[in-house]
């Protein structure tokens, strides 16, 4: 994602994707959208990706179902 974009475009742009990919009937589950949600996120989000990745509780599965 580009730092400067707002977050709300960044969401609509995700999305976009997510639906482009049912439309071509791909199944992706709600851990697969978290992981790549993360990952598309700025640099300057680095620190929190770590956290949601390796924090405390171990799996990204458990941020998913809080």
């Amino acid at each position: 994602m580009v730092e400067s974009k707002p977050i709300t475009e960044k969401s609509t742009e995700f999305n976009k994707i997510l639906d482009d990919l049912v439309n071509i009937e791909m199944k992706v589950n709600n851990e697969d959208k978290a992981l790549l949600l993360i990952c598309s996120l700025p640099k300057s989000f680095e620190h929190f990706m770590d956290v949601i990745l390796y924090g405390k509780e171990d799996c990204i599965g458990y941020w998913i179902n809080v």
